[in-house]
């Protein structure tokens, strides 16, 4: 064959093949790893002589927890759960669908896997084919489906792709590929690979906002190039995840809770006159997705809007703060921030891409019960700190608007007042001045000169009357609303 011949043979083969990319998705076809047939041989080998209960698959990100320097991580949370560490360096959905279905999974029956892939499926710096959100979740739900086939009894608990905010140079100091479509595609993934869960046998955890600082910004010691978790990184992803893993494998936690309980997670706490679980429900079937979010406890829950609550105490000032403009309002009679925390860990925001996001929460945190105690104002903020990473992780473009806790009590001398101007006060040095974030303190517009709380501001001097609401509303509308 000639030299012209077999140049437009090649080219004929690069066409039909980049054709084959564009009528098939690639991210679904097993394919083998080059450079990685050593270690797959090695990890079949294992499987051949032990049954494991716990699998880590994935890409780079797993892999790492075979290195020494993340030994005290392994140690911790995996080994004793007797687990196999499946993560390939370079790995995307086509290379985890070959490794899982030549020997990977034969004899193996475990109790759970945890899948964590698909961001070198996004890699447009690096990769000849690059996935779009659509192929990397259709990827993903090939993997489930070949878990589910191999070993039905296994539950599967999906990670959402983890953040990367990495850049890659040319040699003329272009950048290669580019970093805010990567973190794009990996954002929206995440968004559908999180509609596979049902729940049971499929589990879904978002557990992003670990990495991050509360400006946004993924924080240098947890993940030093920006993509992969540091020891430091692991730990803290390892210490999100074990909840429901402990959950899912049936066994106890491998690190005892915070002794801060305002930081964990729990669901509905206190006896109130609604249906908690019922509006949690409600939210998660919403489909429209909305330009506001509101967070908080019966202070936002009461203001109005969708989803209807029994009680509502400032429509008029909700109709003119709102007007026209699409709200959610995630507000919950008797919410402490561990009941927000666990909500948006259970997909109260997973399909909404809001402009602004509100978030009023904290004061019944100083209210003790049998079902929880109080809260000094530092483990408030601890508490409202982790609810603002949560909604950077999920929403990091949305604005966020940060209300210092309303004053409750009718006069200044109230023991309640100095609580809440404590807790406003940390609030306020450390959310004051981030990019991003607005932080509102609308105390005195809700105190008379004295300090005291009119009944016409707030009838029982915590929740808002209309007029308490009106001034609430003007102040976010002040605030670029």
């Amino acid at each position: 064959m000639n030299v012209l011949c077999r140049s437009i043979l090649l080219l004929a083969c690069s066409v039909a093949a980049t054709l084959a990319d564009d009528l098939v998705n690639s991210a679904i076809v097993p394919v083998a790893q080059g450079g990685m047939e050593q270690r797959h041989a090695a990890k079949v080998e294992l499987v051949k002589n032990h049954k494991f209960d716990l699998l880590l698959i994935g890409d780079s990100i797993t892999h790492n927890l075979d290195n020494p320097g993340y030994k005290a991580v392994w140690d911790q949370f995996f080994a004793p759960r007797n687990a196999i560490d499946l993560g390939y360096s370079g790995g995307r959905t086509e290379n985890t669908l070959w490794n899982l279905a030549n020997g990977e999974l034969e004899g193996q029956t475990p109790k759970v896997a945890i899948v964590l892939i698909g961001t070198n499926n996004s890699d447009d710096a690096n990769y000849r084919v690059v996935h779009t959100p659509e192929q990397i979740a259709e990827g993903t739900a090939a993997i489930v489906k070949l878990l589910r086939e191999k070993t039905p009894a296994t539950r599967i608990l999906l990670l959402r792709i983890f953040p990367r905010t990495n850049i890659y140079k040319n040699p003329d100091g272009s950048e290669r590929g580019s970093e805010e479509k990567r973190f794009a595609t990996n954002l929206r993934a995440g968004e559908l690979v999180a509609r596979l869960a049902d729940g049971k046998n499929v589990v879904y955890l978002d557990v992003n906002h670990a990495f991050l600082l509360p400006d946004g910004t993924l924080d240098p010691k947890l993940m030093p190039d920006r993509l992969h978790p540091s020891p430091e990184g692991a730990l803290r992803w390892a210490r999100a995840m074990e909840p429901t893993l402990a959950e899912l494998f049936g066994d106890s936690l491998r690190e005892a809770a915070a002794a801060n309980n305002a930081v964990v997670p729990v669901s509905k706490l206190e006896q109130d006159g609604y249906d908690w679980f019922a509006r949690h429900e409600t939210i998660l079937k919403q489909q429209d997705d909305a330009e506001i979010v509101l967070i908080g406890d019966s202070i936002t829950h009461f203001w109005g809007g969708n989803p209807a609550a029994n009680r509502v105490n400032g429509p008029q000032a909700f109709e003119a703060t709102f007007a026209g403009k699409r709200v959610l309002n995630l507000g919950f009679g008797w919410d402490r921030t561990q009941n927000v925390l666990w909500r948006l860990d259970h997909g109260e925001m997973e399909k909404l891409h809001p402009a602004t996001v509100v978030i009023n929460i904290g004061t019944n945190n100083f209210a003790g019960t049998k079902n929880a105690r109080a809260n000094s104002p530092a483990e408030i903020v601890e508490g409202i700190r982790e609810i603002v990473l949560r909604v950077r992780s999920k929403a990091p473009r949305a604005k966020v608007i940060l209300m210092a806790v309303f004053p409750r009590g009718e006069n200044a001398a109230d023991p309640m007042r100095a609580k809440v101007g404590e807790l406003n006060g940390l609030l306020g040095r450390e959310f004051a001045n981030l990019p991003g974030i607005t932080f509102l303190d609308l105390n005195a517009k809700l105190t008379q000169p004295d300090g005291s709380i009119s009944r016409e501001v707030m009838s029982d001097f915590l929740h808002p009357s209309e007029r308490g609401y009106l001034i609430w509303g003007n102040a976010l509308k002040e605030a670029g609303l």
